[in-house]
């Protein structure tokens, strides 16, 4: 999505109950949501924490589209509108991942004692409190490019090393990498989504980018 046609999303409406807004704004997203969720699971599935087949991208994309819906009167007012598509997505797969390692945890209980390992897509868990709605909010504007410095990635390498070693970027690496050189988020809405501040970021992006030359 342009800069620009982000900026015609009326989130006010979305506020209000504008389905069909809230719509567009998905579907303007959705291919780069689709990717996200893709690299999300491929890395799950390379830490142990999703077996083959648990959760499909398109699965996992629904289900946080339906979060982000239900609470998008959380969104911090400086995040964008796309940004909280993807901050929600990331939220989606930790909460899932975060579960599967707890029926993982009971597989060595008697039988009576497991829980259920099946999919979560249908009756997700998500925490009640307000920590899963904790972005970063930083306390004055930054000049986030002389943070980040001169750091640059190409979108095609960074794609080259994902694909053919998940394992190779650690998941915040991952996700800022992508967010950043793929999807081409500003610093300041990466920090945001990963909820993280300037200098953790440029470092996780400094890590990645050294990481995928030296694996390219």
């Amino acid at each position: 999505m342009s800069v620009r046609n982000e900026r015609i999303i009326d989130w006010d409406a979305i506020i209000n109950g504008d389905c069909d807004a809230f719509d567009r704004l998905v579907e303007a997203e959705m291919a780069n949501l689709l990717e996200s969720a893709r690299h999300e699971i491929a890395g799950y599935e390379a830490a142990g924490d999703f077996p083959p087949g648990y959760i499909t991208p398109e699965e996992l994309v629904g289900e946080a589209m339906i979060h982000a819906w239900d609470e998008r009167m959380k969104k911090p007012p400086e995040m964008k509108p796309r940004a909280w598509l993807h901050a929600m997505l990331f939220r989606a797969a930790d909460t899932l991942a975060a579960k599967r390692r707890e029926i993982q945890a009971h597989e060595t209980q008697p039988l009576e004692e497991k829980l259920p390992d099946a999919p979560l897509v249908a009756d997700p868990i998500y925490d009640d409190d307000e920590e899963f709605y904790e972005f970063y909010q930083p306390d004055e504007v930054l000049k986030f490019e002389d943070v980040i410095g001169s750091i640059d990635l190409e979108p095609d390498l960074l794609m080259e090393v994902i694909e053919q070693q998940p394992k190779q970027l650690q998941l915040k690496e991952r996700r800022c990498a992508l967010l950043r050189f793929r999807f081409g988020f500003g610093f300041e809405q990466v920090c945001r989504i990963v909820g993280e501040k300037p200098e953790t970021v440029a470092r996780l992006l400094q890590q990645a980018e050294g990481k995928v030359r030296s694996a390219a």
